[in-house]
């Protein structure tokens, strides 16, 4: 088994192909996905929000894995990050809490690795795409998805109309589903030619005359 330094290192080397730094990464989340689930309901107390926060949490370590300066101090460094999207949903959101003692048996974040990794690619497909969109628009979009506000406090955060957001947030998803597709359709493979079939050769049998009935009987 290797060790997590060799993990990270593999994550996020340049020369490795895609799928290796994919798999190097599935194995961290795979490693760690409990303990950032149940790091991350200890401070939210909100089985939903801790999944959430903990898958939250994977992706903007993947981002950021360049910044990790001593790759064994990967778990360390993760749980500063679940800690941080558990404030960050804080914030945003009201959260119903529970006694700790009265939810013994917690589940597991549940997230295949391979799953997870997918994950994280679609959404930094989408953050790519948000940042292609014009300035106006993607301040509402960051504000509007990615950070939870309604448009009542962008509106009040910007000093605008919330009309003003209603539009750009509709301009923006027009754009986005436009740039969305664009980027999918030139991920998707070309496919290959296929080979024509060649003709099956028919075998004519040589004519043979009827017999006549004294020959038959």
């Amino acid at each position: 088994m290797q060790d997590v330094a060799t993990l990270v290192m593999q994550a996020r080397a340049a020369e490795l192909d895609r799928d290796k730094r994919h798999a190097a990464f599935a194995e961290l989340v795979n490693r760690f996905q409990n303990m950032a689930y149940h790091l991350a309901f200890g401070v939210l107390e909100d089985v939903y929000m801790a999944q959430d926060a903990a898958q939250e949490a994977f992706v903007a370590a993947y981002q950021s894995l360049e910044q990790l300066r001593e790759p064994q101090a990967f778990p360390g460094w993760l749980k500063q990050i679940v800690v941080t999207q558990c404030h960050r949903l804080l914030r945003t959101k009201q959260v119903p809490t529970n006694p700790l003692e009265l939810t013994p048996d917690l589940p597991t974040l549940g997230m295949e690795p391979g799953t997870a990794v997918e994950q994280i690619e679609l959404r930094n497909k989408v953050l790519e795409a948000i940042q292609a969109l014009p300035e106006t628009e993607r301040e509402v979009t960051k504000m509007f998805y990615l950070n939870g506000y309604s448009q009542q406090e962008i509106a009040g955060r910007l000093e605008i109309p919330v009309t003003t957001v209603k539009k750009r947030l509709q301009y923006a998803r027009e754009r986005l589903r436009g740039i969305m597709l664009a980027m999918f359709d030139s991920m998707a493979p070309v496919p290959q030619p296929q080979p024509a079939l060649a003709p099956i050769p028919v075998t004519r049998q040589p004519y043979q005359p009827p017999r006549s009935r004294r020959e038959v009987y």
